[in-house]
């Protein structure tokens, strides 16, 4: 069989005549062991099975097969295709007798491309192929990895995606700027989420953000749920920029919202996505959503970035809004300073509550009072019954102020 293992591959449709092939490969030891139900097939069953998959417009089965020297057909192994909202899962296994010969990857290659070309005759797109495998089963995560797909743990197992070439092609651009871990993260997972719709960017640093290349990506649309840099001109008046502003615009344009909202004793606010223009938060807005300011400024931007990434992101990509203009009396916020981060005695115990909780957050220097040579920094704080807790950490000061 040396010689047979570097013959080409050829793949057919199966037929009811395939029942006992498909039946004795299914029960092949090494198939229910990898199988994710491993109980064994019932003659019976599998008949009434494969007689549904063969009328199934959504299912295709391949026989996969090479020719010997006499032109006869010798098989080498199955591959199912179930289509369902342009995604196609594939269960394929080869003959015991072959495997490690190759066949394993020529039959998804054979079978994806014959899928893709039934499945479009019928009037249907496959926009993605996927495929679960158990983590015990290494050479079968191997020939999917081999034919390019990608590789995500879900659920305790390996799932491999590839998204159709013609597809990737056709995928409008995204572009994604912010500089928190968490929304990075997001970005990743939105990313997963709009692979076959959208060719999703991601930058997290101010030297990336250029002309070029955002040229390059030419996006739909550029997001920025966090970003403290200013925004070129060259880039928000070519593109849609949108900007995730945490006050109830033209309430609270300027910086450091957050913290001067719980200042002026705000336990709400409304996320407000606007285009970027050339004044300081004074773009239309798209649309706003309700916004907690409860707990830390950490635990408040995460809470935001969900909103943003849950809600507003994918409502502007479905719907596309035009924005309006903003209405109402602009109140300008000033942008607060590291040292009016400071507590004072004469701060009530609630205000140094809030103090430290709004500066309690990832890229925010925290609350601080000055003690000798030392600067005492607060986090973690607590307000139970009028009365303040909270972690401190002890700094050596480098100024003599």
């Amino acid at each position: 069989m040396k010689d047979a293992g570097r013959r080409r591959l050829h793949v057919r449709r199966a037929g009811a005549g395939d029942g006992e092939l498909l039946f004795s490969w299914a029960n092949d030891m090494d198939v229910r062991r990898n199988a994710f139900s491993q109980e064994e097939i019932v003659w019976e069953e599998h008949l009434q099975w494969l007689k549904g998959k063969l009328a199934d417009e959504n299912c295709l089965i391949y026989i996969g097969f090479i020719y010997m020297t006499d032109m006869s057909e010798k098989c080498v192994g199955q591959i199912r295709l179930d289509l369902e909202d342009g995604r196609a899962e594939i269960d394929y296994s080869v003959v015991s007798s072959l495997r490690g010969q190759g066949y394993g990857a020529s039959l998804l290659e054979q079978g994806m491309e014959r899928a893709q070309e039934e499945f479009a005759g019928a009037g249907k797109r496959v926009r993605t192929f996927t495929g679960r495998v158990k983590k015990s089963n290494p050479a079968s995560a191997r020939v999917f990895e081999k034919c390019g797909f990608e590789k995500k743990e879900e659920d305790g197992c390996l799932v491999f995606e590839k998204v159709c070439e013609d597809v990737r092609r056709q995928r409008p651009a995204i572009l994604i700027c912010t500089q928190k871990s968490w929304n990075a993260e997001l970005a990743r997972q939105m990313k997963e989420r709009y692979d076959t719709e959208y060719d999703i960017s991601v930058i997290t640093k101010k030297e990336e953000l250029t002309r070029e290349r955002v040229e390059a990506l030419s996006p739909v649309y550029v997001f920025f749920p966090h970003w403290s840099y200013l925004i070129p001109e060259a880039i928000y008046s070519r593109f849609p920029c949108v900007v995730f502003h945490m006050t109830d615009l033209p309430y609270g344009r300027g910086g450091s919202p957050l913290q001067n909202l719980i200042v002026r004793g705000h336990t709400h606010t409304r996320l407000s996505a606007i285009r970027v223009d050339a004044g300081l938060d004074t773009g239309d807005v798209y649309l706003k959503e309700e916004l907690s300011l409860e707990g830390t400024a950490e635990e408040v931007l995460r809470r935001a970035s969900g909103i943003v990434f849950s809600k507003m992101i994918p409502y502007l990509l479905e719907h596309r809004p035009d924005p309006v203009p903003q209405s109402g009396e602009a109140v300008v916020f000033k942008r607060r300073k590291p040292e009016d981060g400071q507590l004072l005695p004469q701060m009530d115990e609630k205000t140094i509550y809030d103090y430290i909780r709004m500066l309690d957050g990832e890229g925010y220097p925290n609350a601080f009072i000055r003690l000798g040579e030392y600067t005492l920094r607060f986090y973690g704080a607590d307000f139970q019954n009028g009365r303040v807790t909270a972690q401190v950490r002890f700094e050596k000061r480098t100024d003599r102020e």
